[in-house]
């Protein structure tokens, strides 16, 4: 199979939701440097904490982000659709679920069209979305489970064909892998890393991403990811990264393709 290899930053954060910086400055900032991007929203959280004297500001400065990403959904979806040109660009929309008892997860569609669909738990997620051939990647899956790390309990392999284990946050690789995480989420916890659950049997990819909030994908040195497609569309890629040909970069591109017996990464 002849295979192209391209780089991107599935997971960037601006205004859109809370954060900083416009659509606009994330995407022309993303085609000076990627193949390929998706500028994510902050839309739901269904198990956020409901103690308003201890969480009160918190719950507020989410809810108030849902709200404006809610907002300004339909126009999300139209930049990022003409900012993509086959051949050159292409930006996929997304928007983040958040869990404590299931670990964050950025829902994503191979097409320029994505229905806002919260859901009360991460199996709920999964149903919905798999009836729309969509993927639900978990990111900074390092922090302890039921403290929005992953929870390999809950892991389909069906709709998050790779992980993303390197960020802003730290790497989540294994609990001795440099950069550990640094958010107030908590420590790193080796139940959560890639490696556990690699010991667990499950088949994934994994990925870096920036998590940037200020409009800036593919910042260097806080995660990309590289996907080896048949050529630069939407279709292609996508394909790819459901066949898992895809791995993680903390900044440079480096050209790390493997194969075994004439299959590629996957």
């Amino acid at each position: 199979m002849s295979l192209n290899l391209y780089w991107g930053d599935l997971h960037s954060h601006c205004s859109i939701s809370y954060g900083h910086g416009t659509v606009e400055q994330s995407l022309a900032r993303a085609r000076q440097q990627l193949d390929f991007c998706s500028v994510t929203g902050h839309a739901f959280w269904p198990d956020m904490p409901t103690d308003r004297e201890q969480y009160g500001e918190i719950i507020d400065y989410h809810h108030e982000g849902f709200a404006t990403l809610a907002r300004n959904w339909q126009s999300l979806l139209e930049k990022q659709a003409l900012a993509t040109t086959e051949g050159a660009f292409i930006a996929f929309p997304s928007y983040e679920w958040h869990s404590l008892q299931h670990g964050d997860h950025n829902v994503y569609a191979g097409t320029s069209a994505l229905p806002l669909m919260d859901a009360p738990s991460v199996a709920e997620l999964r149903s919905a979305i798999s009836k729309q051939n969509q993927i639900a990647i978990p990111h900074h899956i390092g922090y302890r489970s039921g403290y929005r790390g992953i929870n390999w309990d809950t892991y389909s392999e069906n709709q998050s064909p790779f992980v993303e284990i390197f960020s802003l946050h730290g790497c989540s690789l294994s609990d001795e892998a440099p950069y550990p995480m640094l958010h107030d989420m908590g420590p790193r916890d080796f139940g959560s890393t890639a490696e556990a659950g690699w010991e667990r049997g499950f088949q994934f990819g994994i990925v870096g991403g920036t998590d940037h909030h200020a409009a800036y994908p593919g910042s260097h040195g806080d995660g990309r990811m590289a996907v080896l497609a048949k050529d630069l569309t939407r279709e292609a890629i996508w394909e790819a990264f459901q066949a898992r040909r895809v791995y993680a970069a903390t900044g440079d591109n480096i050209d790390a393709r493997l194969e075994v017996n004439d299959a590629p990464i996957g």
